[in-house]
């Protein structure tokens, strides 16, 4: 502790500037301290967390950090864009916008480098992992990249894991019992791996993953995946974003849910009419069967499942008992031989059958326009099995393509 006296104003000035020079080489180290310690934070925190303002206890804090924003070094995440203010899960707000935040409600949330004060101190340098080098380098974890539709096809073919997905979403499970010997196998590297669909303007569909995902990849599985992430502008599925960003239910109900809730309805009706159901099979709770969703990829292979799986759902799964006692169930015929030959009526033509006795004109007419399409699909014995013969005319699958 010392005391100064000073007599003359021209003493006074000096000591005045000595004081000011020592207060900014104080304000500079205390700034250098904050963004050591956020940068310690970011980098070495097992998900890439921002730093506490509530570490920020000196006195003259505030400003410095506020200082530190307006120079582009540190961004604030308060919590009012994505409910965890801990990670950065979305794009930052531009400057003005943080700043004037700190005016009219202080300083709240998490401190995280910007992504030029990244690149300043190299972050992202020798790491070879490319998804986890960009948290690195400061991108949202909830950023996503788009990739070909083939990128997973190594697990959906591989019997120890199981492969899920609906319109909006999937997901890959190791099955539990299996195991991967040393994972010697690149694409191997895998326990579990979320994932969703985008959109280009075309409408043409890719995989969509979230940078954070894609971080807990193994390293060589990051650098395969790579190989595979598309260019361009890709956004994400509506009900994917909605329910994965923005943490609401999905909007509307998929066309395939839809279709068999509308069974689920139908076998109500008859219930009502005091006959058997009209359909043999439900599906509750929203659990289609395998396969009955889009195309994972346009393959020739794929439609052909997906087309003897609707098959399956529609006339297979009629119920013959349904129509007892309001149409004859079988066609009587004879043979070259002169003999009475019994065969049963497929049921389609029970279905049509029945529509024509019960309804009136325009509901026959309105059923003759929908008849064609059930047409076009062929079925023809094979090795004692059915598979379908598809029509090439673009009329004929642009229905199911709708789907």
């Amino acid at each position: 502790m010392f005391t100064v006296s000073i007599q003359h104003g021209h003493d006074a000035a000096k000591i005045d500037t000595i004081f000011c020079f020592v207060g900014l080489g104080m304000s500079a180290n205390r700034k250098s301290e904050i963004l050591e310690l956020t940068l310690n934070t970011y980098l070495q925190s097992s998900d890439f967390n921002g730093m506490g303002v509530m570490k920020l206890t000196r006195s003259g804090d505030v400003a410095l950090t506020r200082e530190l924003i307006a120079d582009g070094q540190l961004d604030l995440v308060r919590g009012d864009g994505h409910s965890n203010p801990h990670i950065k899960a979305l794009p930052v707000e531009p400057i003005e916008v943080q700043l004037g935040k700190i005016d009219k409600g202080g300083l709240v949330g998490c401190l995280y480098p910007t992504p030029q004060l990244l690149a300043e101190h190299d972050a992202g340098a020798g790491e070879v992992a490319p998804y986890t080098r960009a948290l690195k380098e400061g991108a949202p974890q909830l950023s996503y990249r788009a990739f070909d539709l083939r990128a997973l096809e190594w697990y959906r073919n591989d019997p120890r894991f199981s492969f899920d997905f609906d319109d909006i979403h999937g997901r890959i499970l190791q099955k539990d019992g299996t195991q991967i010997a040393d994972r010697t196998v690149v694409r191997d590297g895998l326990e579990f791996f979320e994932f969703g669909f985008a959109y280009d303007d075309d409408m043409h569909r890719a995989i969509a993953a979230f940078i954070r995902y894609l971080h807990d990849l193994p390293e060589a599985l990051q650098v395969e995946m790579e190989k595979h992430e598309l260019n361009g502008s890709y956004k994400l599925h509506p009900d994917f974003f909605r329910t994965q960003i923005i943490g609401d239910f999905p909007e509307k109900m998929s066309i395939y849910d839809a279709f068999l809730q509308e069974k689920m309805q139908i076998n109500r009706f008859c219930k009502q009419m005091g006959k058997p159901p009209l359909f043999r099979s439900e599906f509750a709770e929203l659990k289609r069967p395998n396969g009955f969703g889009i195309l994972l990829r346009p393959t020739k292979k794929e439609f052909r499942d997906f087309a003897l799986l609707l098959d399956q759902l529609l006339s297979d799964d009629l119920n013959r008992d349904f129509f007892k006692g309001d149409v004859e169930l079988n066609r009587y015929l004879t043979d070259e031989d002169g003999k009475r030959v019994t065969q049963s009526k497929g049921t389609i033509q029970l279905l049509e059958e029945w529509i024509g006795t019960k309804f009136g004109l325009a509901i026959r007419i309105r059923w003759k326009k929908c008849s064609p399409i059930f047409g076009r699909f062929e079925k023809s014995g094979k090795n004692q099995r059915t598979r379908w013969k598809i029509m090439s005319s673009t009329r004929s699958t642009s229905w199911i393509s709708a789907l």
